[in-house]
């Protein structure tokens, strides 16, 4: 196992950060795909200066709650 330092922290950092954001592209390419209606009202909120991981949370919450679940 490699030595634990903050250089090889500070790259973990990065590229567990690099994972995170592209799951995030992922999951708004597949809703892009699947519902078009709410990818554009991320994209509304993108468009506002929210970062991605909070329009598609704002989204689905707002989907949830219309649909009655919460």
């Amino acid at each position: 196992m490699a030595q634990f330092t903050s250089a090889t922290a500070a790259a973990h950092g990065r590229s567990g950060g690099q994972r995170s954001h592209q799951h995030l592209e992922q999951q708004y390419a597949d809703l892009v795909l699947t519902n078009p209606s709410a990818a554009e009202r991320v994209a509304a909120l993108i468009r506002q200066g929210h970062r991605l991981i909070l329009a598609l949370r704002v989204v689905k919450i707002v989907d949830q709650m219309n649909a009655g679940g919460h």
